[in-house]
This record gives C-alpha cells, sequence and structure tokens, in this order.
C-alpha cells in the first residue's frame, strides 16, 4: 500500500477505504462460496520470448499472452523494445474486456518498475525506451478515470525505464485488480488473479580463440543471465564459461524454467567442429545427449550447439555442488563417443522434447521402418496431451533433403510416420513444432525445431510398445487424466 500511495498519491486514501470495504463484503458472501474461488490462482511461464500462461477463476479459465519484440533480444541491440500483453478467455479465444492490472518488473532482486496500467479491449503494448534507473521511470500515456491506470486510445504506453536494456532474466508480474467490468476497482467474485512470466534477453560475447596458432571467432549466447569467465584449454580443445546462478532450490518452488546457453563455432575450426558428437558438463555433472543440440544448417560455415538445463538437472547438480557456489560452470568439448541413433531430440526453442521410437529395432536400409513421435513438455516432463502440430524432414551427411512433409498432427501428443532410407550411412532428422491445439486454440508462443541423429544400420535403444489396438485409446485416456495439465487449477 505504501508503494500504491506514492504512485498515487490522490488516488491512494479514496480507494483504500473503498477497497476495505468491497472486500469485507465479497469476503463474507464467499465464505458460504466454493473455497477454491476465494484463493489466490498464479500461473508461472520462464525463460523465453514470447508465451502463453494460464490461471483459473472457479471453473473459468483465463489466459495470457506475453511477447517481447523484437523476439530475440540482445545486449548488443538498443533500440526500443516492446512488450504485448493480451488477456483472453483459453477455452474461447475472446478478449477479457476492462483490464486493469498492477505490472512489477524485476531483475534479480532489483525493482525496475511497478505501476497500474488499464485495457479496454483486452490488449497492451508497452514500448520500453532507453533511459532513467533501476526503480525509477517514466511513463506516457493516459489515464483511466477511476483507478488511473495507465492506457491509450491506440493500445500502445510509452515507459522509459531500464527493462529489456540488458541481458538477462525479467520477471514480469501481473496482478489483475479488476476485469470484465468498466469502473470497477477491486477485482469481481473476490479473487486475486497473478500471471507470472521470464522472459529473457539474450546476452552475447564474440571472442577470438587460438588453436595451432590460428584464429578462431567464436560466438556465446546466454538466454538465461550474463556470461562470464570464458575460457580455451588448447590442450583438451575444450571451451568453458560461467553465468550468476542461485543454487537455492526454494527459489525455484513451482517454477517452471530452461537455462538455455548456444555456442556458435567457425566450421573453418574443424578440430572442434568436424566430431558430430559432443559433450557438455555442469558443474561437473554431464548433460545427457539429447541436451545437447547440434545445428550445422542455420548459419553457412557455423556450427551452433544449443545446451539446455532444465529443474530436473538442477535438482540432480544442487546434490554435488558446493553451497556457497554462486554460478552455474559450462565445459564443452568433441567427444570420443559414436554417434547413435538419437531416442530423444530437444527444440532449439519453445521447450519441448521429442522421444523416438522404433518398429523394428533393427535400422536397415531399403526397408520401410515406423518411426513413433512422442512429444513431452521440457518444463514440467509430463507427456503432451494436446495436438502437437509439426514439420518432419530428415537430411543425409550433407544436408539434402531425403525426406519432406508439412502440416503433421500428432494426436494427444503422439504420431507415426513411415520411414524409408535409402542407404547406409549417417542422416539427421529435425521436427519442428509450429502449434501446439489446447481446447481448440492454436499457441504458436513456444515453436522450436528438434534435432537428431538416423544411423543405418543400427539397433535403435527406444522401440515402439506394441499393445493390442482396443487398448491404446484406454491407455491413452488413463495417461491424460494423470499428466499435468497446461491450466493450472
Amino acid at each position: 500500500m505504501d508503494l500504491f500511495a506514492k504512485v498515487y498519491p490522490s488516488y491512494s486514501l479514496i480507494i483504500f477505504d473503498l477497497y476495505k470495504i468491497i472486500l469485507c463484503a465479497v469476503s463474507s458472501l464467499a465464505i458460504v462460496s466454493v473455497v477454491v474461488s476465494v484463493m489466490p490462482f498464479q500461473a508461472f511461464g520462464d525463460g523465453f520470448t514470447q508465451e502463453n500462461v494460464y490461471a483459473s477463476v472457479g471453473n473459468r479459465k483465463m489466459a495470457m499472452f506475453v511477447k517481447i519484440n523484437p523476439p530475440i533480444l540482445t545486449s548488443q541491440n538498443l533500440q526500443d523494445r516492446y512488450l504485448l500483453l493480451r488477456f483472453f478467455d483459453a477455452e474461447t479465444n475472446n478478449p477479457i474486456k476492462n483490464v486493469s492490472f498492477f505490472l512489477n518488473v524485476t531483475k534479480g532482486n532489483q525493482l525496475l518498475m511497478y505501476d497500474l496500467f488499464y485495457t479496454q479491449n483486452g490488449t497492451i503494448e508497452l514500448k520500453f525506451q532507453p533511459g532513467g534507473t533501476a526503480g525509477k521511470w517514466k511513463v506516457y500515456g493516459d489515464q483511466e478515470p477511476t483507478g488511473a491506470g495507465w492506457t491509450s486510445p491506440t493500445n500502445q504506453v510509452n515507459v522509459q525505464a531500464p527493462i529489456l536494456s540488458e541481458g538477462g532474466l525479467y520477471h514480469f508480474n501481473m496482478e489483475l485488480s479488476g476485469f470484465d467490468y468498466p469502473n470497477e476497482i477491486v477485482v469481481p467474485y473476490g479473487t486475486k488473479v497473478k500471471f507470472d512470466s521470464y522472459l529473457s534477453v539474450g546476452d552475447i560475447y564474440n571472442q577470438t580463440i587460438n588453436y595451432n596458432s590460428k584464429p578462431y571467432d567464436i560466438t556465446l549466447i546466454s538466454y538465461y543471465d550474463k556470461i562470464t569467465n570464458i575460457n580455451f584449454d588448447q590442450t583438451k580443445v575444450q571451451l568453458s564459461w560461467s553465468m550468476p546462478f542461485d543454487w537455492d532450490l526454494t527459489k525455484y518452488k513451482d517454477r517452471r524454467f530452461l537455462i538455455h546457453e548456444e555456442l556458435r563455432v567457425p566450421n573453418s575450426f574443424k578440430e572442434f567442429v568436424n566430431n558430430p558428437v559432443f559433450s557438455a558438463i555442469v558443474n561437473g555433472k554431464p548433460l545427457t545427449p539429447e541436451k545437447i543440440v547440434q545445428d550445422s544448417y542455420s548459419f553457412n560455415n557455423t556450427t551452433i550447439l544449443h545446451l539446455y538445463v532444465n529443474i530436473a538437472d538442477i535438482q540432480q547438480i544442487s546434490k554435488i555442488v558446493d553451497p556457497s557456489t554462486k554460478t552455474m560452470d559450462f565445459v564443452v568439448y568433441p567427444s570420443k563417443a559414436n554417434i547413435t541413433t538419437s531416442t530423444g531430440m530437444f527444440t532449439d526453442f519453445g521447450g519441448w522434447q521429442v522421444k523416438l521410437g522404433w518398429l523394428p529395432r533393427e535400422l536397415d536400409a531399403n526397408q520401410k521402418e515406423t518411426l513413433q513421435l512422442t512429444f513431452f513438455d521440457q518444463l514440467t516432463g509430463q507427456q503432451v496431451t494436446d495436438d502437437v502440430n509439426y514439420n518432419l524432414k530428415i537430411l543425409d551427411s550433407k544436408g539434402n533433403r531425403i525426406l519432406s512433409q508439412s502440416n503433421l498432427t500428432a494426436r494427444g501428443g503422439i504420431d507415426t510416420q513411415s520411414i524409408f532410407l535409402p542407404e547406409n550411412g549417417i542422416y539427421h532428422i529435425q521436427a519442428s513444432v509450429t502449434s501446439v491445439i489446447s481446447n481448440g486454440i492454436s499457441d504458436t508462443s513456444r515453436n522450436g525445431v528438434a534435432r537428431g541423429n538416423l544411423i543405418i544400420p543400427s539397433v535403435a535403444n527406444e522401440t515402439i510398445p506394441e499393445f493390442p489396438s482396443v487398448t491404446i485409446p484406454i491407455l491413452i485416456g488413463f495417461v491424460s487424466l494423470l499428466v499435468f495439465t497446461r491450466i493450472k487449477k
């Protein structure tokens, strides 16, 4: 209330008294209502540049689409940045109108801004201009007459603040103070609705390293926090770096997030990139192979490595990390292990995992293989039960297309495809997630490309379970009751 009074001194006493009166009345009625309808609801998301986050009010499913633009922000790019917010009904996709909400923006332990905004049609775009300091900001726009929330006839409000201006993770907390009805100061139904989103600005670091007296320009991008302590060990042909990280697991309770590091190495550095397999270590613990995604096709003459660390990894690593450690430490190097057929792939963006199963288990050239793709949410570790739209490609070792199929759908997160590979060798498989359909609404906020390898001939580690056809829908129905739904209740 003290902060609110500082921001809105002329309204603070009136609103505070009115809020107490209405809240008492609503609370009295709520005692005889369903208990869940008066509990605070909160939804989380993390580590992306756009996403949908969800919350519930009784039986009503609410959602907020949040997006920052440009879609990939870097600390080297200082033009204006935009935050788009759209509040809508998760089951009908209809906009939620007359939304008043407090926006609290923090980075680490720093408060960057806290202010009240209003959108009549459910959509508002904040334009963040360079300038200001932490805790001091300026808003340029109109103020809605009832609650004095910042608004604009064009749905765009300008804010001068140090937000999205440097690399790192930004926490956007939106708490609704009213919705549906105009001129409302408190939330209808006595329910507080909160949305939490963690959006990342990539921190880019360019460095020249030397190997055998030859210079090579590499690029490191951290989508979570700033990069420090970059070092290249010529004797081991390995690159290491660090970023700030708090290993106190209590701070990540009930929070979905994904740490994403990206390394770009020129193909001219053959001693590093010519090996088809890489290994990575995070604070002494090796990453599993599927969390090291290699991309040799997106940029000419460049190999890209994506490293992913999710909450399950952090829980495991925390068991061996000294409690006083304040960094997450990465080591990457070419591996001597033989390349194998992938059983799981992670998307470069979006936080999806695709598990691969084969029938028959022995993969050979010149015969049809049945490939099953099962989609998982990397943030929760649970199988996706919504429909997933995706594209599928298989390339040979030279990058030529062997198979290309678009507009495929994995019903309930599972799909099978018939694969024919003409000859022995190494192939690259790509599954591009284009959207996820939930309650008939297409969510394109977490698109990404998963990449893996197929070796012919080989023996797959994963096979397709052979269930009688009559039991499959029963099993899927049973599993759907157990998995974590994307709408938090």
